[in-house]
């Protein structure tokens, strides 16, 4: 039995509490509702953002106009019932839903709320695996909004990079991912792990650690990079067969005492999850593979959002119940496994 994580439900619980203030809050007249999540996690809320450019922010709090560099700011909420419906389906992991509202958006909203919209059509097939139509939706937000300096820009050009590595078109992938540094501090180390995937694809793997390191080890990396380089470093010793480090490089820096950020439900949390689930797979004997069991089940259960994730768990638990002698649990997770797809 998987014990509940009662870190994770907190902040759950919280979000769900977030998101109904922010449901009182449209409909109290006068009250603001944009929000700006900077890098290092802080979130700026009850503001009105008045432009959002990927090099500048500018909103108002308080009857006081401020400014924020375009590469300290993570995301931008902004009030928009419609563009709110697309965020809502994408996130719950509807990904009908929230392509269905995406497309809803395209043809009734104008501005910051259309570029929106057609930045999360690329965003929702990217999360939801469809990487070929990842790529053209972002290039085709790309042509529309680029020469505006939309805030979402860098992000969709990461974005094609992401979905070009998935479809093992490395050198794609590390021309979009070039182009990441001429956005700022924080994107340059983007563009560092982005990279480092490139070099993976291309079993470099030496030189794809010694990427990730970096950001790793960078003091100026907000958290949310710092995990997406300590998962991929741990990557790269499972595919270099080094099971007992990569368990213990993933037990220390996400499941002991991980600091708050890391106990989100972000893909990099379910990447480890689902790693170690592997690691304990890969090393065989019926105590590895329970315990490979109880880590590929905790993935599936906690992470379904994240598709790619989901479909990977449901495959290597259908592999470890055919190493138990469980044909029927596998063919279940082999079924689910092809759902997902």
């Amino acid at each position: 039995m998987i014990e509940p994580n009662l870190h994770l439900i907190g902040r759950r619980t919280t979000r769900v509490l977030r998101g109904a203030l922010w449901i009182v809050a449209l409909s109290m007249p006068g009250v603001e509702a944009d929000t700006i999540v900077k890098t290092s996690g802080q979130r700026i809320e009850g503001v009105e953002i008045s432009a959002a450019r990927w090099d500048q922010i500018l909103y108002k709090q308080a009857g006081n106009t401020f400014q924020a560099p375009g590469d300290t700011v993570a995301s931008v909420e902004r009030d928009s019932a419609v563009v709110a419906r697309v965020r809502s389906a994408l996130e719950s992991g509807d990904y009908a839903e929230a392509i269905a509202q995406a497309k809803r958006a395209e043809t009734g909203v104008q501005g910051w709320e259309l570029a929106e919209a057609q930045y999360l059509v690329g965003k929702i097939y990217l999360r939801s695996g469809k990487f070929r139509e990842a790529e053209d939706a972002f290039a085709a937000y790309l042509k529309a909004n680029e020469s505006t300096k939309d805030y979402w820009t860098p992000h969709a050009v990461e974005g094609r990079g992401l979905a070009a590595l998935e479809l093992n078109r490395g050198g794609t992938a590390q021309e979009h991912f070039k182009t990441l540094a001429t956005f700022g501090e924080t994107w340059t180390l983007r563009a560092t792990l982005g990279e480092a995937q490139g070099l993976v694809l291309k079993k470099e793997y030496v030189e794809a650690r010694n990427q990730f390191n970096k950001v790793a080890r960078d003091r100026k990396a907000p958290d949310s990079l710092k995990a997406q380089a300590l998962v991929g470093r741990a990557n790269v010793m499972v595919l270099q067969e080094q099971y007992d480090a990569a368990i213990r490089e993933l037990q220390s820096t996400f499941f002991e005492n991980p600091s708050p950020e890391l106990l989100e439900y972000s893909k990099a949390r379910a990447e480890a999850s689902y790693l170690m689930g592997v690691c304990y797979a890969k090393q065989g004997g019926k105590p590895n593979l329970e315990n490979a069991e109880i880590w590929l089940l905790r993935t599936a259960v906690l992470y379904r959002a994240h598709a790619s994730v989901y479909s990977n768990a449901c495959k290597e638990l259908s592999s470890v119940y055919k190493a138990l002698g469980r044909d029927d649990r596998a063919s279940d997770w082999e079924r689910r496994a092809g759902a997902s797809g």
